[in-house]
């Protein structure tokens, strides 16, 4: 409906623009059949130069309507990298992700170079137990724990001079050792533990001669054990011999503790 009307609005304009040109027309004509009326019938005869010269213009017509929009154009070429802009703003910390998987051992570096010495630690307590001694005379009984007398070391007094025994005061391993002088009867000698001999010596006298017999044990002892020399055996096994030139020696020393 409105194509309609709008298409029949505009053929209404064109005729009035139409009229004026036709007024114009209408007037030119009878002066121009005066002058063609001598020529030959049948001959058109072409208008004068200037005859539209003194026409009036027409009426300016309406501007026509606008067009439909074309389609868009390409794309056009990429244009050239701009300049780098400049460094926004930091922005708050992210939270912290989580922990990822292990990953597999490095090789082995090289050794570090050496630290310096460390300060000196607080000594610990040292545990002492030991005795040197000899025999003074070469007088003995047998069948009894042999008194030596002659102190080379006893220090912390653990052996007893007035019985001849080593009472252990420390539990752990001990070293003990005897080097004997023989002379004039053969010598038999025991090594007791607790009323228990461990070790034995036998030594045979040679006529104008002096012997030299001596023996060693590891032994643990605990706490209140008794360790002694002693000969066995009747008077005749009695050859234990001491002077100013030849001594019989007997020495006992701490190794180890115990721990517990």
């Amino acid at each position: 409906m409105l194509t309609a009307v709008y298409e029949s609005d505009s053929a209404l304009e064109g005729l009035r623009m139409l009229l004026p040109l036709a007024a114009l027309l209408l007037l030119v004509l009878p002066s121009h059949a005066q002058d063609t009326s001598t020529e030959k019938p049948g001959v058109l005869l072409p208008l004068p130069k200037g005859v539209c010269n003194g026409w009036m213009a027409g009426m300016p017509g309406y501007p026509g309507h606008n067009g439909i929009p074309g389609r868009d154009g390409r794309d056009g070429a990429p244009g050239e990298k701009g300049e780098k802009g400049d460094a926004g703003l930091v922005g708050p910390k992210g939270d912290t992700g989580e922990t990822g998987v292990t990953g597999v051992e490095g090789p082995r570096g090289f050794p570090g170079v050496q630290g310096r010495k460390g300060e000196p630690g607080e000594s610990a307590y040292v545990y002492r137990s030991a005795f040197s001694v000899g025999l003074e005379t070469g007088v003995t009984v047998p069948n009894v724990p042999i008194r030596f007398t002659k102190i080379f070391y006893n220090q912390q007094n653990h052996y007893d001079t007035t019985t001849g025994k080593f009472h252990c005061n420390i539990p752990g391993l001990y070293y003990f050792s005897y080097h004997i002088t023989v002379y004039l009867k053969d010598v038999k000698l025991s090594l007791y533990k607790k009323d228990k001999a461990v070790l034995f010596t036998f030594d045979r006298y040679q006529d104008q001669d002096l012997d030299q017999a001596s023996g060693s044990v590891l032994l643990h002892l605990g706490l209140g054990d008794q360790v002694w020399l002693q000969v066995y055996g009747d008077g005749e096994h009695n050859g234990l011999y001491a002077d100013n030139v030849n001594d019989s020696t007997f020495t006992g020393f701490l190794l180890y503790h115990d721990v517990n």
